[in-house]
């Protein structure tokens, strides 16, 4: 299985340290510890209360979860500024988080890319009981003017405190850091987190309670033409539904990209990372398009 099955726990910090370190070299399977959790207030009863079975995440390979294409990963030692390394970037920013270490896995973002206040990114969590993820193989790396960039697969699970309900998205983090060229600072040349497809991102509406919660996203774009265009994700079953005018044009389906997504079927193709976005339809040019609220 190509997935590095990261269950990033973080339950196993020890009381007795007060500075635990996230990171290693292998990116071992880790048991996460509920964000934001509490220790309960003991009831004036003697029966004891009955815990509540422990998330889980969707299965490799069904919608929700991570792929699975039976790909083995090496688990050799890797170095900081290689795909694996920005993997572990991954893994250990969702560590922090479930420790509700919301400061120092802010900072592992690049400066503004949260599209936050560090007050607000923590507070974007406060609605979670159990946050936990399994962190999958990273793609290559995609090299360019100086610049480095990755995309790591992810799956967020847990459960709400809002009745407790399970949640489940999947979703990519796009990693970007500097080459080694001249000028470049030791902290421009580190992994730090660029963009994330995951829905809901911090901040933005709960998860819908239930079973799990529905992956489905959707975006309005303006393009350079004036042009309006509406797209359906769909990213469970790989698709995008694209529209103009309430009229649907096509039903794309997800290709793979070094950076951002990127579906296309029947001479159409949509590319975007972020709010940018980049459309193309059979026989014209690709037209520039930007979301819209």
């Amino acid at each position: 299985m190509r997935t590095l099955a990261l269950l990033l726990a973080l339950a196993a910090c020890s009381s007795q340290s007060g500075n635990s370190d996230t990171r290693n070299d292998t990116l071992p399977i880790r048991e996460a510890a509920p964000a934001g959790s509490a220790t309960p207030t003991a009831a004036p009863t003697t029966a004891a209360a009955t815990p509540l079975p422990a998330a889980t995440p969707a299965a490799p390979g069904t919608p929700g979860g991570l792929d699975d294409d039976r790909t083995p990963v090496s688990e050799a030692p890797f170095t900081e500024d290689s795909a694996q390394g920005a993997a572990n970037v991954v893994q250990t920013y969702y560590a922090l988080i479930g420790e509700g270490k919301y400061g120092q896995a802010y900072k592992l973002w690049e400066p503004g890319a949260a599209g936050m206040s560090p007050q607000a990114f923590a507070a974007s969590f406060a609605k979670y009981s159990e946050y936990r993820a399994q962190v999958g193989a990273p793609g290559r790396v995609d090299s360019g003017a100086g610049q480095r960039y990755v995309t790591v697969p992810v799956q967020v699970y847990g459960r709400l405190k809002a009745g407790n309900a399970p949640f489940n998205l999947r979703g990519s983090i796009l990693l970007h850091r500097t080459a080694d060229i001249d000028g470049a600072t030791a902290e421009q040349r580190r992994w730090h987190i660029r963009n994330t497809d995951i829905k809901p991102r911090p901040g933005e509406a709960n998860p819908t309670p239930g079973p799990t919660a529905d992956n489905r996203s959707s975006a309005r774009y303006r393009c350079m033409d004036g042009s309006r265009l509406a797209a359906a994700f769909d990213p469970d079953n790989k698709r995008v539904t694209v529209s103009r005018g309430g009229k649907q044009l096509a039903v794309l389906r997800g290709q793979p990209a070094a950076s951002g997504i990127r579906y296309a079927g029947g001479g159409y193709e949509l590319r975007a990372k972020g709010t940018d976005m980049t459309f193309t339809a059979p026989g014209l040019p690709p037209i520039a398009c930007k979301a819209i609220e």
